[in-house]
């Protein structure tokens, strides 16, 4: 069972890769083009925007997504019983959100802003028809089905924005995209499971998810009100285009961040509620996982806050160099960032969505306290508290699992210190060598990467990191089946 459950969890996180990789490529092939065609005040509006409908959708899905995954036989009027929860409640939301639309317009003294958030807010009634068949197709581990859903849908979007863009329709091809790109997501969700849903409802089916799941759509909603409070912040009392730079900063960091966290989360969590009842495999799984994965995204940031100038510059164009040392602060907030996610989802799949929720609304309180404080301070402040909050939160996430499985602070540091350490100092000395070769920005980016690359992957040669065993044995097993395959 153990060596099933390992196949499907590495299967799964192959083919998980694959699809956030391939959505989050096209999505940031598509943002760049966009970043020159559009101006940063375009990206600011729908950023304004996006915390409605992202609060919003929290509320449609109830939490009951989460439920579904923990509870390990849900039946067939389960589904169905979140299925019709989900499109009543997107009714009920989107035609909130079209009747406070002139409201919201006026708050940000926008009133153009009406109109996009009244078509924008059709994603939530298109989204909520995909939640149960992404939900099964998740709990099955066909994350194959699900990477091919991804990248379609972006690459529709992608399309759509473009071609708007490029005829001048300005902020409403960012709309159309978003539309575009869930219809097309929807309409392949249910091409590729066989659910259909029956015309029936149960209240004690509700009422039994939402013991889990209603205390997952209240850490939710603190969590998504805590990740657009930025957004709301600078949009309100600032202008729409340092929104704008700080949007377009946000995305390029969350590229890899939720590539990453997403692989993670999709894979983790429903391997790690297969083994809620056996606590020492359980705590043998996580260790490994944090291992392999921390090694790869800790220099990984580290890096991006080396060549970000350049990054930025080749990207999107000289005019968004404001965005470069917004970038930078965010990156270093994300080096631990799938630490954090793991831990939240040990928490999660155990089913102590209790204390699930106590740990969630006390960081969240905390963050939302130290931004506004930050707030004072300007931008920057905003970041630096945003960044000092995803630290807090990796001591709040460690003591909790010290006392849940045994994996406390001190242990998760003797893992992963070390790689967090090399990732600093390694990009100190390859930025530091930067300053002094008087060379174009673009090769010596080029350079940058290549030398934190190879003097990363030699400190761990040398230091034996197990991580870097673990990935060196997996390429020498494929290399070997691949010759011998031939």
């Amino acid at each position: 069972m153990q060596d099933s459950l390992k196949n499907r969890t590495i299967s799964g996180m192959i083919w998980s890769s694959i699809g956030k990789v391939g959505s989050m490529g096209i999505t940031f092939i598509s943002n760049m083009v966009l970043a020159r065609l559009l101006m940063p005040e375009d990206f600011g509006c729908i950023a304004m925007l996006y915390v409605f409908i992202a609060i919003s959708s929290v509320f449609v899905s109830g939490g009951l997504g989460s439920a579904l995954i923990q509870k390990k036989e849900p039946t067939h009027i389960d589904y169905t019983t979140v299925f019709y929860w989900n499109i009543v409640m997107s009714i009920i939301f989107y035609l909130l959100l079209f009747f406070t639309a002139p409201a919201i317009g006026r708050f940000y003294e926008m009133p153009q802003l009406r109109d996009v958030l009244r078509v924008q807010s059709l994603v939530l009634l298109i989204q909520s028809f995909s939640l149960v068949q992404s939900n099964q197709l998740q709990k099955q581990m066909r994350f194959k089905e699900l990477s091919t859903r991804s990248i379609c849908a972006a690459l529709a979007g992608m399309i759509v924005a473009v071609t708007m863009a490029l005829m001048g329709f300005g902020v409403w091809s960012l709309v159309a995209s978003a539309i575009v790109s869930s219809m097309t997501s929807v309409l392949l969700l249910w091409k590729m499971s066989s659910w259909r849903p029956s015309l029936e409802f149960s209240m004690t089916s509700l009422k039994e998810l939402f013991s889990f799941g209603g205390l997952m759509l209240l850490s939710s909603l603190v969590e998504t009100i805590y990740t657009n409070l930025q957004s709301f912040i600078i949009g309100k009392w600032y202008s729409p285009k340092d929104l704008g730079f700080y949007s377009q900063a946000r995305k390029l960091e969350e590229m890899p961040t939720n590539a990453l966290s997403s692989v993670v989360n999709d894979v983790s969590f429903p391997a790690f509620a297969s083994l809620q009842d056996d606590k020492q495999h359980l705590l043998s799984s996580l260790r490994k996982t944090v291992k392999s994965i921390t090694y790869l995204n800790m220099p990984l940031f580290a890096m991006l806050i080396v060549v970000a100038s350049p990054l930025i510059h080749l990207l999107y164009g000289m005019r968004w160099d404001t965005s470069v040392p917004y970038f930078q602060i965010l990156c270093l907030s994300s080096m631990i960032y799938t630490l954090n996610t793991l831990n939240t989802n040990v928490i999660k799949s155990l089913g102590r969505s209790g204390i699930y929720l106590i740990v969630q609304v006390s960081k969240r309180l905390i963050g939302i306290g130290l931004i506004i404080l930050g707030f004072h301070f300007g931008i920057y402040g905003l970041l630096w508290a945003v960044t000092a909050v995803g630290y807090i939160c990796f001591f709040i996430n460690a003591g909790v699992n010290k006392h849940l499985i045994g994996y406390g602070i001190l242990a998760q540091i003797k893992d992963v210190g070390i790689y967090y350490l090399t990732s600093i100092l390694v990009g100190v000395g390859t930025y530091l060598l930067g300053q002094v070769i008087p060379i174009n920005q673009y090769l010596l980016m080029c350079i940058q990467i290549a030398l934190y690359t190879a003097i990363y992957l030699l400190i761990s040669h040398l230091c034996h990191f197990e991580a870097y065993q673990t990935y060196k044995e997996i390429l020498l097993e494929r290399w070997k089946a691949h010759q011998k395959n031939k």
